[in-house]
């Protein structure tokens, strides 16, 4: 991702849940964050609270015109959903973890 970047932008890094472990977080070519000059910052969203009704309603609303797309990993039954959460600290998962009870 970092190669893709152009100059002077900046990466919002947030959801290391593939860390909570305490392993490694592997970045390929880190010098590009120096000859780029990227800005990495990283978010919490308890720290905007006071945005979160209007931001949900802003990105509903792209949702449901197909400006916004999104993606959910989903674990078919609840026999299936330790191994799934396991695979969730992992990082193995893409985008939002569900079970889905059958």
């Amino acid at each position: 991702m970092l190669s893709r970047m152009k100059a002077f932008r900046r990466i919002a890094l947030c959801g290391m849940i593939a860390s909570y472990d305490g392993s490694p977080m592997p970045l390929k070519k880190p010098a590009l964050l120096l000859t780029q000059r990227l800005k990495v910052q990283g978010f919490i969203v308890s720290e905007s609270l006071e945005v979160w009704p209007e931001a949900l309603t802003q990105l509903g609303g792209l949702v449901a015109q197909k400006k916004l797309q999104y993606r959910e990993t989903i674990a078919q039954g609840l026999e299936n959903a330790p191994e799934d959460f396991l695979e969730l600290l992992k990082g193995k998962n893409f985008g939002k973890q569900l079970v889905k009870l059958i």
